[in-house]
């Protein structure tokens, strides 16, 4: 996953939280009672029934799709849920469903053949690792507001809320009332105020829900979400939160997928390609750990200042593609990508050498970065 992929993640939990906050026009006499009244209005949906309409359209990729969504809220845990894609523009995306219960996860993808089972914790620390093998910084723990009006506050330290008139506007045959959230510069972490637009929400005005979503205006691209059909606290069956098998796919357990450490001579033996070391770390690096993610094989490093950085390296689509920030750099005679973060003490190295893509990352400066880099061998 790439840093302008982590771009789009965070843009898409802010969509997520601003959808969640999101107000109606009502009498209040401040924008703030009017989210405040209906994050409390949310919290008393026990489950939902919807049929989305999803529009990326970036520099990287134009997709459409339309997905059905099942919904219900755990008492005390994650809740489940049930998707299923009925049209896209994305062929390998083509009929996937995902199911979970709560406790169990189903990933069908009809392209591949194949059903991925597992735990939530066995998907969510997959995904960590495969994060880091390809060069994401960690990010800090999201602070989840105690109530209401913490929740609204923390919003409105970082959004400008404002009510736009729609009168003859509707959705799905409900009127609506739209909300602008323009970012505030001077709060917003550097990399994301550059990246600049503003997000627009449309409430149904009766039932007080947000019935779409879109982010535009900005560098990324753009982004919409709208509910063409939704109800909300239908009573949804039991049976959709459980996946049947079909007969003639392959069955993969998330368990099976999970990174495994290994010594550095049966990362040799295991790695498809090349694996190339390091003969040259800063001073004081150590080794503590080799994984091998799917393919995929990580050196990760220590540093005596409490640092860290890894080396990734291996064979797949789904290389770490830099932010549009990075510069070009010349790294082993080949032309590599450098994001450097604000402060000059992280960075994300790229390159790709034949079929091997390969990743440093971590508490380097660029320097640092390209020294490793250039000792491989």
């Amino acid at each position: 996953m790439t840093r302008n992929r982590s771009l789009l993640i965070f843009l898409g939990v802010v969509v997520i939280l601003a959808a969640v906050l999101s107000g109606f026009i009502l009498t209040q006499p401040s924008t703030e009672d009017i989210l405040v009244q209906t994050f409390e209005s949310m919290e008393t949906i026990t489950d939902a029934h919807a049929v989305v309409e999803l529009r990326v359209d970036t520099v990287e990729k134009k997709e459409t799709a339309t997905v059905e969504v099942w919904g219900r809220k755990g008492e005390d845990g994650p809740g489940a849920f049930r998707l299923e894609v009925r049209e896209t523009s994305e062929k390998k995306a083509a009929g996937a469903v995902v199911v979970s219960d709560g406790e169990t996860l189903w990933v069908y993808t009809p392209s591949k053949g194949k059903v991925y089972v597992g735990t939530l914790d066995e998907a969510k620390e997959m995904l960590a690792e495969k994060e880091f093998a390809q060069g994401n910084f960690e990010k800090g723990d999201f602070e989840h507001p105690e109530n209401a009006e913490e929740a609204v506050q923390k919003l409105l330290e970082y959004f400008m809320v404002e009510k736009i008139r729609t009168e003859d506007e509707a959705i799905d045959g409900n009127s609506v009332q739209l909300l602008k959230l323009e970012p505030i510069p001077d709060q917003m972490p550097t990399e994301y105020a550059a990246v600049g637009g503003y997000i627009n929400l449309w409430i149904d005005a009766t039932r007080r829900i947000p019935l779409a979503v879109e982010y535009a205006g900005g560098s990324l691209g753009e982004f919409s979400a709208t509910a063409i059909q939704i109800e909300i606290n239908p009573g949804v069956e039991d049976a959709l939160f459980f996946f049947e098998i079909p007969a003639d796919v392959k069955v993969v357990n998330l368990a099976d997928l999970a990174p495994k450490s290994l010594s550095l001579e049966e990362a040799f033996d295991a790695a498809e390609f090349e694996l190339l070391t390091p003969s040259e770390t800063p001073a004081g690096a150590t080794l503590v750990d080799i994984l091998e993610v799917r393919g995929s094989i990580v050196q990760r490093y220590t540093l005596p200042d409490g640092g860290s950085f890894s080396v990734a390296q291996g064979i797949s689509n789904e290389t770490a593609e830099p932010p549009a920030e990075s510069q070009t750099v010349e790294v082993r005679g080949v032309a590599g990508k450098l994001f450097i973060a604000e402060e000059g003490d992280q960075v994300l190295l790229t390159w790709t050498e034949g079929e091997v893509f390969y990743t440093i990352a971590g508490d380097l400066i660029p320097d640092q970065a390209l020294m490793v880099a250039e000792s491989l061998n």
